[in-house]
C-alpha cells in the first residue's frame, strides 16, 4: 500500500471518524454534567530521616532504609489512622451520620469502623519520588469537607506515629514501676521487722554462772591440773 493509497482511505472515512470523535464528546460532556462534582484536597507530610529520634534520642537505622518510605504510606493507610480520624472530627457524634450507618448496617458493627472504611476509600496517598514528602489527597463532593479530612489525615498520621514510638517507653515504665513496688513493699516488711524486734526488750543475762580463773604461773601448784612444768634445764 503506498502512501497515497492510505491517505484516500483516511479521506473515505474521515467523516466516520468526526461523527465518533463528536459523540465522545458529547458523551463526556453529558457524564460531567449528571455526575456531581468532586473536589480533590491535597496535604503533604515531611518525613524526617535525618533527625534524632525524640524517644531514643539517636538517630534510628531504621530510619534511612528503602522500606521506610512505604511504612509510613502504609501507616497513613492504615485503620488506626482512619479512625483516628473520624474521632478527630467528631463524624461518629453526628446524628444524620448515626442515621445513615443504621439505615446502611441496621446497627450492626461500630460506626467509627464504618466511616473509617468510607474515608479509605477515597483516600490516596503518594509518597514523593525525589524528596522525604508524602502527599496525601482526598476526594469529596464538598470542597470544604474535603480539606478538613486531608488535613485530619495529616494530623492523626503524626499523633499515631508518635504513640508508635511512645507506646513501647511506656510499657517499659509500667514494668519498671511493678518491680519498683515489689523492692518497695520487701523493703517496707524488712523495716517493719526490724522495728519490731529493736521494741521487744533486751534479754538479761543468765545467773548462777560459775567463773573459774586460771591461776597465773608464778602461783602455780604442783598439784593444780592448770600447772604446766617445766623440764629441769641441765
Amino acid at each position: 500500500m503506498t502512501l497515497q493509497q492510505f491517505l484516500l482511505i483516511l479521506r473515505a472515512r474521515a467523516r466516520i471518524a468526526l461523527y465518533i470523535f463528536l459523540a465522545t464528546v458529547l458523551t463526556t460532556m453529558v457524564v460531567s454534567l449528571l455526575l456531581p462534582k468532586q473536589y480533590t484536597a491535597s496535604t503533604a507530610v515531611v518525613i524526617d530521616v535525618k533527625s534524632p529520634d525524640p524517644i531514643a534520642g539517636m538517630v534510628l537505622p531504621g530510619l534511612i532504609s528503602p522500606g521506610y518510605m512505604a511504612t509510613q504510606v502504609d501507616i497513613i493507610n492504615s485503620d488506626r489512622v482512619a479512625q483516628r480520624v473520624v474521632k478527630l472530627l467528631r463524624m461518629d457524634e453526628s446524628p444524620v451520620i448515626k442515621e445513615q450507618w443504621m439505615d446502611d448496617t441496621d446497627g450492626k458493627g461500630n460506626v467509627t469502623v464504618w466511616l473509617a472504611t468510607l474515608l479509605q476509600k477515597k483516600l490516596d496517598v503518594k509518597p514523593s519520588r525525589e524528596s522525604n514528602l508524602i502527599n496525601i489527597n482526598y476526594t469529596g463532593a464538598d470542597p470544604d469537607f474535603a480539606a478538613a479530612v486531608a488535613n485530619a489525615f495529616a494530623q492523626a498520621y503524626i499523633d499515631v506515629n508518635l504513640d508508635l514510638k511512645v507506646e513501647p517507653a511506656r510499657q517499659n515504665a509500667v514494668w519498671f514501676e511493678g518491680q519498683t513496688k515489689l523492692v518497695r513493699d520487701k523493703l517496707e516488711a524488712a523495716q517493719a521487722a526490724l522495728s519490731s524486734f529493736q521494741q521487744k526488750p533486751a534479754l538479761s543475762p543468765p545467773t548462777n554462772v560459775w567463773i573459774t580463773k586460771r591461776p597465773s604461773s608464778t602461783s602455780c601448784h604442783r598439784s593444780s591440773p592448770w600447772c604446766r612444768h617445766k623440764p629441769p634445764t641441765a
